[in-house]
């Protein structure tokens, strides 16, 4: 980890698309996910919970309806790592939700509990 960057990006769109980066002085890694679920405002336990919407977390710090397609969140890289790392049990499924530039609200729902975790967007 020391020879990479302090962060990650998480990049998001509503075509079901998510990609990770992480970049060095010398290289730009990126991992592509494809066909994930949006899942327009529904809680990772099935109930709606709109405010937790993509769409409607970003209406704040985006203006035209073009920038909503896509979110991007800057995390701290150990964080992120902690919080995947401390996940033992198997989890039946992860949610993201994007507030563009702001933070990251995660659900991990496993079979007898749910985790949700906040990660702050980290300002360059």
């Amino acid at each position: 980890m020391k020879a990479m960057c302090n962060f990650l990006t998480l990049q998001a769109n509503k075509s079901g698309d998510m990609t990770v980066k992480v970049e060095t002085d010398t290289a730009q890694v990126a991992t592509y996910f494809t066909g994930l679920q949006e899942t327009s405002g529904i809680h990772a336990n099935g109930n709606d919970q709109s405010q937790l919407d993509m769409t409607t977390t970003q209406q704040s710090n985006l203006s035209s309806s073009d920038s909503l397609e896509t979110a991007e969140v800057r995390l701290d890289i150990k964080k992120f790592a902690q919080l995947l790392h401390a996940q033992q049990p198997y989890a039946e499924k992860m949610v993201f939700n994007f507030c563009n530039n702001s933070m990251l609200h995660i659900c991990i729902v496993a079979e007898y509990f749910t985790l949700q975790c906040i990660l702050p967007s980290i300002q360059l």
